[in-house]
């Protein structure tokens, strides 16, 4: 393999590279497994992405990890699919999954790490989790010929047990031929010589970013393939893109769980399109047919390309995407060209060739796209209720005051539209995306594993069920208040899932954890989901907030993996808030991604917008809950808080809640006063002086509790209360990011993350990283032993490490470090992060790096090959690790 150029400094752009690819409407078996990874398979050279950079072995993928614990698929049991999200290995995790592309809302697929096309999660109910399939038709192929040689033609990508085949007619890779590397939106595979002469690598990206609505909403996908003579004489180099005609969803493939919610995609149409101004040559798959379903109908594939100077483009409007593709390998073998016609008349699939003559020792990139136009998102098992994604909006689409879209307004059959403008500005759109993140990916202060995690984790917003709207199309979910969403002009509704086997979008309590990342990088998706959230607590009858806005109850029951009509159907209060109520970090959470909010984008109106319904979760939903004559609120045995199921007695107080008590307080007395400086009116309810009394002896009682004289324990009373609890400092964390008081003093602080570190850290694996930090630990004792079959009446959580949390107290212990003058506190974080990136990303771990781009929310702090909730939102907390890691 040709050694790939590396960043020199924060200023060069990008190389090209070539992917392998193929993605196919063929399932991938889960229950047939990659032979497992050798230790040693590693690759040869440092990443062109820089330091920081995942890297494996191209198409060398190891075994999903199997406990011996409980059910899961892979220790046999494939009778039936499991439901239960709190079973062991649901879903389960899959080895060498990879970089996203598509932007945010627009439906995305991977380039795994054999380089094909897949899983799939172009959105909607019938992708609570991910579709297991590959395109056997898409990838990118090389031919290569010499004057006087034979000519060599090579497929890009690697058959594998684990994702599947390209066609059968392709000559293929050798697995270990070429590395793959991902520095999300980067994603780059260098080719170990696929042909004799030229080395080809390939990039692959979308232009996510920060805090650009338009360019990171676009359905788009970046092929930058990069070709290099490496010889003395001149070589007549092609390399072509093939795409088949696709449907956006395979309802038997959904992971773990099949749908039965239908997508029908016929009456395919294909079309050639130039737009000579740019150079620009493409191919539109489309499909219209009254028989198809609201998210597929009238949609397109467009696959394009822009020529530079000395590259010839040729084309194959139509072959047979069901045949095994000789009858368009045969004519790109042949001759490096395509006939610029129809190869047949199915309309199943398309082609795009680039053929140049390449000097000696030269370097030409061909720059592919593939773009798609699937305008609207459907939910609902009769798909009834339709979006338009948010992308449309900057090719026509227009919505009224209260954010409806204007029927006819969007002109449709954009493909070609989308791909042109996108290649046209493909330059600018890399340089884009490299100002904001170069100053991550090579930010030499932070530790490389925090880098990458920060960045990697970050594909969640594009994949895990991402949802962003431009407009209500229909819906039989009507009422008679105004719909959430549509109070300020212009709001634009966005959630991931939680992942895990949930269904459920934007849970408020879990993804606390990653607000910092959406605040930082989208702000107007940050600002857009608190407003939404303020118009549902001003819509609950108790005025309390909601769990999250995409949980079932209100029609038929709750279903595990199915989405009904999110924003439209969501839980409301059966009554008022009391004490031990259940989740009392969701009135927190809103108020504190509210505020951040606010205080971050320094927009007044925002607070205009969101105080009433403050003041209301204040008064109706956090205050009801202390008891009369208390000043903490005390708790239920179970669901207190995110941490669930971690076996404390009722009744007690927490120390996690009642931190979380004096963050409102905080949060409240800071909102208050802003807003009587704006003069508005509800601030008048409360008294500013009143709230810091209450939060002065709010932390005297918080102290007198949980104090012990060297750490701050779980509980004041009952089971489990002298343990050491793992996120007891995340308000104060918090409330240093919002550049609030502190709630715990400052060597309290110091003295707890000293004395606990050991503590919670204590189990290493035979390397030598740790496990990572376990929920509960008994005070001078061991980690809780597996509970089989986990009650909840003991408290299975306790002995679970959970990820995102991990990445969060991570990040606590370098921010303190940093704050305090300890450098002992920056390496115990960097040894905790350092740690859970190495159980999840590498080979040598006990889980193989199975658990790469699929991050779960837990494993048993013993056995990492004991996890829960696979592809779990939580995990993108990392982006908090680096948040307190970098330069201040």
């Amino acid at each position: 393999m040709k050694k790939p150029t590396l960043f020199k400094g924060h200023t060069r752009r990008l190389t090209g590279l070539a992917v392998a690819a193929g993605i196919a409407a063929t399932a991938i078996a889960p229950a047939v497994a990659s032979p497992p990874l050798a230790p040693t398979a590693q690759p040869a050279e440092p990443s062109a992405l820089g330091e920081a950079a995942y890297q494996r072995p191209l198409g060398l993928i190891g075994s999903t990890p199997c406990s011996t614990h409980d059910w899961q698929r892979c220790a046999g049991d494939t009778s039936e699919p499991n439901t239960s999200p709190f079973q062991l290995g649901n879903p389960m995790a899959q080895p060498g999954l990879g970089i996203p592309l598509g932007g945010l809302g627009a439906g995305s697929f991977m380039i795994n790490q054999a380089g094909t096309f897949g899983p799939w999660n172009m959105g909607g109910s019938t992708n609570t989790n991910y579709e297991k399939r590959i395109l056997p038709q898409a990838a990118i192929h090389i031919r290569e010929q010499q004057p006087g040689q034979t000519a060599t033609t090579k497929t890009l990508a690697v058959n594998s047990s684990e994702f599947g085949s390209v066609l059968p007619a392709w000559s293929t890779l050798d697995a270990g031929s070429g590395t793959y590397s991902a520095l999300y939106p980067f994603g780059r595979i260098d080719y170990a010589d696929p042909v004799p002469s030229t080395s080809v690598s390939t990039t692959f990206w979308t232009p996510i970013v920060a805090g650009n609505d338009e360019s990171s909403s676009q359905p788009v996908a970046y092929f930058d393939v990069e070709l290099t003579n490496e010889t003395s004489k001149p070589t007549n180099v092609s390399t072509m893109f093939t795409f088949p005609n696709a449907p956006a969803h395979v309802g038997s493939t959904v992971q773990n769980t099949p749908s039965s919610v239908p997508s029908v995609r016929t009456g395919y149409t294909s079309r050639e399109t130039e737009d000579h101004s740019n150079k620009i040559t493409g191919i539109t798959l489309g499909a219209s047919s009254p028989a198809n379903t609201a998210d597929s109908q009238n949609s397109e594939w467009t696959t394009a390309v822009r020529s530079e100077p000395g590259q010839r483009v040729t084309y194959a409007t139509s072959w047979n995407a069901d045949g095994d593709g000789s009858d368009i390998y045969t004519p790109f073998s042949a001759t490096g060209s395509l006939p610029n016609s129809a190869l047949d008349g199915s309309n199943s699939a398309s082609a795009l060739a680039v053929e140049m003559n390449l000097p000696a020792h030269k370097t030409q990139t061909v720059h592919f796209v593939l773009a798609w136009d699937f305008p609207q998102i459907t939910f609902g098992t009769a798909g009834d209720t339709s979006w338009m994604r948010r992308y449309t909006s900057f090719y026509g689409a227009r919505e009224d005051a209260q954010n409806n879209y204007v029927p006819g307004s969007y002109p449709g059959n954009q493909g070609f539209a989308i791909a042109a403008r996108n290649l046209a500005r493909v330059d600018e759109a890399k340089e884009a995306v490299e100002r904001w993140w170069k100053p991550v990916a090579l930010d030499d202060t932070v530790s490389p594993a925090v880098r990458m995690s920060a960045l990697n984790e970050l594909n969640q917003l594009t994949f895990n069920g991402s949802f962003w709207e431009s407009g209500l199309v229909s819906t039989p979910h009507q009422s008679d208040v105004p719909r959430v969403g549509a109070a300020v002009p212009g709001t634009h509704l966005f959630h991931t899932l939680t992942g895990g086997g949930w269904a459920d979008a934007g849970e408020v309590d879990v993804q606390g954890q990653m607000a910092i990342a959406l605040r930082e990088l989208f702000p107007s998706i940050e600002a857009d989901s608190v407003r939404a959230t303020s118009e549902m607590i001003a819509q609950d009858p108790n005025g309390r907030v909601p769990g999250s806005p995409g949980f079932n109850p209100p029609i038929d029951g709750y279903i595990w993996w199915q989405l009904s009509a999110p924003w439209l159907l969501w839980e409301k209060s059966t009554g008022p808030a009391a004490p031990e109520d259940t989740f009392f970090d969701r009135p927190v959470k809103y108020l504190l991604r509210t505020y951040g909010a606010y205080r971050s984008s320094g927009n007044d109106s925002l607070l205009r917008e969101t105080y009433p319904a403050m003041l209301r979760a204040w008064t109706h939903d956090v205050q009801p809950r202390i008891p009369q004559g208390d000043t903490l609120p005390t708790e239920p045995a179970v669901f207190a808080s995110t941490y669930d199921v971690m076996g404390q007695s009722g009744g007690v107080h927490g120390v996690y809640n009642s931190g979380l008590y004096i963050l409102a307080t905080e949060i409240m007395a800071a909102a208050t006063q802003d807003a009587k400086r704006l003069g508005i009116s509800e601030a008048s309810a409360l008294n500013v002086d009143a709230l810091n009394h209450t939060r002065a002896s709010s932390q005297a009682a918080y102290e007198a509790a949980f104090w012990t004289g060297s750490y701050y324990k779980f509980t004041d009373a009952g089971a489990r209360s002298s343990d050491v609890f793992v996120d007891v400092l995340w308000p104060q964390h918090v409330a240093e990011q919002l550049a609030l008081p502190d709630i715990n003093p400052p060597e309290r602080v110091a003295a707890h993350l000293t004395n606990t570190f050991d503590l919670l850290t204590q189990v290493k694996d035979s390397t030598g990283h740790t496990l990572g930090a376990p929920n509960l630990v008994p005070s001078g004792g061991k980690p809780y032993p597996f509970l089989p079959n986990r009650p909840r009446e003991v408290g299975f959580q306790a002995a679970e490490v959970w990820t995102g949390t991990n990445f969060e107290v991570a990040g606590t212990l370098i921010r303190e470090g940093h704050r305090l003058g300890r450098p002992d506190l920056v390496a115990d974080g960097n040894e905790l992060a350092e740690g859970l990136v190495h159980q999840i990303y590498s080979p040598t771990a006990a889980a193989g790096g199975a658990y790469a781009f699929n991050t779960p929310e837990a494993w048993n702090g013993y056995d990492t090959t004991t996890y829960r909730a696979a592809y779990y939102v939580r995990a993108l907390a990392a982006w908090d690790t680096y948040a307190s890691a970098r330069r201040q």
